[in-house]
């Protein structure tokens, strides 16, 4: 399930599954979606937080939805990538709070946030390669423009993962702190949104992603494309009935 609070001039959306590592199901997605649409449109919302409850921040797609759509002679429009599109349009600041994992949409939501703060174990893993899959949410365009070409190569083809330090080095977070403080560390940054000047701060973040929103979007759709032709592909099939046998 996703916890919704709010409170004076925030909104925060937690992903609360932890005995499932925070997995993100269709249901998920789309209230991930609907409740960051409505917080971009309320003029009483400065910033939008996002974290995972317990230990982890999600362990990325749930399995059994993964299965389900690879199954789908005629599968539905990803929820995933529509949450990832409802990310990319929000003018309102989106603040992340990482620990533990963030594996896969789990590490390329966080392209689409304006400030990462995760603990000093969080790891970052994006295993599409190794899934017989290809990058998504926009990623190919984002990671390089974020991180690098070199950073980009290790998470997307080499699926390496990412840790702590190495991830602060890297770029991919903007600050660390001690474990089990991401989520309050989080909550604060974003309180301290809340005395600036709403339009202001839309209009600056409209104007940092004004050079690159067209190639985003257009980057989205052709991995969009291709994931769901991996998703069919004989690698991939085998590797999820690899999976289902464990």
């Amino acid at each position: 399930m996703i916890e919704i609070n709010r409170e004076n001039g925030l909104v925060h959306l937690n992903i609360n599954r932890p005995e499932k590592k925070n997995a993100l199901t269709r249901d998920m997605y789309e209230t991930l979606g609907r409740e960051v649409n409505a917080a971009a449109d309320d003029q009483s919302v400065h910033a939008i937080v996002i974290t995972g409850e317990g230990k982890d921040f999600t362990a990325g797609n749930d399995l059994d939805d993964f299965r389900a759509r690879a199954d789908d002679p005629n599968p539905r429009p990803s929820a995933g990538l529509a949450f990832i599109e409802c990310l990319m349009n929000c003018d309102t600041p989106v603040i992340a709070g990482v620990e533990g994992r963030a594996i896969g949409i789990g590490t390329t939501m966080l392209m689409h946030c304006d400030a990462i703060i995760a603990g000093e174990s969080a790891t970052f893993k994006t295993p599409f390669v190794d899934l017989g899959l290809c990058p998504e949410a926009a990623s190919t365009v984002m990671m390089p423009l974020q991180l690098g070409y070199r950073v980009a190569t290790r998470l997307l083809i080499l699926g390496e993962a990412i840790v702590g330090a190495d991830a602060l080095e890297a770029g991919l977070v903007n600050r660390l702190v001690a474990d089990g403080s991401a989520t309050e560390q989080a909550l604060n940054e974003a309180r301290a949104l809340t005395s600036k000047p709403r339009e202001a701060l839309r209009v600056s973040k409209q104007l940092l992603k004004a050079p690159w929103r067209e190639q985003a979007m257009a980057a989205l759709n052709r991995e969009r494309d291709q994931f769901g032709e991996r998703l069919k592909s004989d690698e991939c099939q085998a590797v999820l009935a690899g999976m289902k046998k464990r």
